[in-house]
């Protein structure tokens, strides 16, 4: 005859369980649509910060004109055209420290001589340690990169038509050293990496004079 559990053995089955469901809940959400900002100030909640020479970034929320989305609509815009060739401005979030991310943004490149790169950042420690993955108008391709002590080094490249003044969606998956990017819907890369294993906050990045539009940034992690 078979023994009816034990209380303990009951209460350990039941913690399990519950433990299992909470792990199950989905990270919240944080998106960054730049609508409720005044037009002619950088965006409230980021910081600005460059790798790299040259002159500073300058992220200016304007509207955007004509709108994509059929109303009025503010977008955040790096407009600084300085043409330093190894220089990085940076916009990063203030709040969260994330270690597993998805970050999605909508990206315009308009203009660039030199370059017209845009790029998601994640597991940022300073204006020199960051991961970074973007794609290129001019080179007509999508690479990732960390960035150490301010060198940064590509670990993986997919050549794929960038758009000049089209609106793209890049999407970044970040697991352990697992890292997943999809531009426009389609994946484009797959790739793994130990450099930076801690949390870090996440943001934004261009390249020497590309100006480019961005909207709709969105973080969901832990």
């Amino acid at each position: 005859m078979s023994k009816a559990p034990c209380n303990s053995t009951v209460a350990a089955l039941a913690g399990l369980l519950i433990a299992a469901a909470l792990g199950a809940v989905e990270p919240p959400v944080k998106v960054y649509d730049f609508d409720a900002e005044a037009v002619g100030s950088p965006p409230a909640g980021f910081e600005l910060a460059r790798t790299g020479r040259g002159a500073p970034g300058v992220w200016v929320v304007r509207t955007e004109s004509p709108s994509s989305t059929g109303k009025a609509n503010h977008v955040l815009v790096q407009e600084s055209k300085d043409p330093t060739d190894y220089r990085f401005p940076l916009c990063v979030a203030t709040q969260g420290q994330y270690q597993d991310v998805t970050l999605s943004v909508r990206a315009k490149p308009l203009s660039g001589e030199v370059d017209q790169g845009f790029g998601l950042v994640w597991r940022y420690r300073d204006a020199d340690n960051y991961y970074l993955t973007r794609c290129n108008a001019d080179e007509d391709n999508c690479t990732i990169y960390h960035v150490v002590k301010g060198v940064r080094r590509s670990f993986q490249n997919h050549s794929i038509k960038v758009a000049t003044r089209t609106w793209h969606t890049l999407k970044l998956d970040a697991r352990g050293p697992h890292f997943v990017v999809w531009f426009d819907g389609t994946q484009v890369l797959d790739a793994t990496d130990d450099t930076f294993k801690a949390a870090g906050r996440v943001g934004l990045w261009t390249k020497a004079d590309s100006v480019i539009q961005f909207d709709d940034f969105t973080v969901q992690g832990h």
